[in-house]
């Protein structure tokens, strides 16, 4: 299976520190928006309805203070990512009881399921280091969270 290049699928647009206490369902609309911003409205609102949709089967929070919610659409001719970090932390429903700090949406293709899991897979793999999260929470531009996640 190819690794997947992380630093392809974000763009410094799509990163974006949201302070304060949101509520998981802000965070997740928020980065579902940033993800889809140049789909047609349509497109944008079904694909955050399925984000949403897709946390209420179960938390996407991997521990270590990490989510990754995720869902795919046919709108989109390649997979995106965008990022959220939350100083303040969000209640997540997290197996470990950990506030959520950084979450990670991933905008995949409808086609591409192979595509979808191993943007997965290489997030979870770099994102269960304990304390990345939280030390992310003091970074204030997108360049450096970008950086500091690719070289996880």
């Amino acid at each position: 299976m190819p690794l997947i290049d992380l630093a392809q699928l974000i763009d410094p647009a799509r990163v974006v520190i949201l302070p304060g206490f949101p509520s998981k369902a802000l965070v997740i609309s928020a980065l579902a928006d940033l993800a889809t911003i140049d789909l047609p409205a349509h497109d944008r609102v079904q694909f955050i309805r399925g984000v949403l949709e897709r946390e209420d089967v179960t938390s996407t929070a991997i521990g270590n203070s990490v989510a990754i919610p995720h869902a795919r659409t046919s709108a989109l001719e390649r997979c995106r990512l965008a990022v959220g970090v939350l100083p303040g932390g969000v209640a997540w429903n997290a197996a470990d009881n950990q506030p959520v700090h950084l979450a990670l949406l991933i905008a995949a293709r409808e086609s591409d399921h192979a595509e979808h899991l191993r943007v997965m897979a290489a997030l979870a793999v770099r994102l269960r280091r304990p304390g990345l999260a939280t030390s992310m929470c003091k970074l204030t531009s997108s360049d450096e969270i970008i950086r500091t996640l690719v070289q996880a």
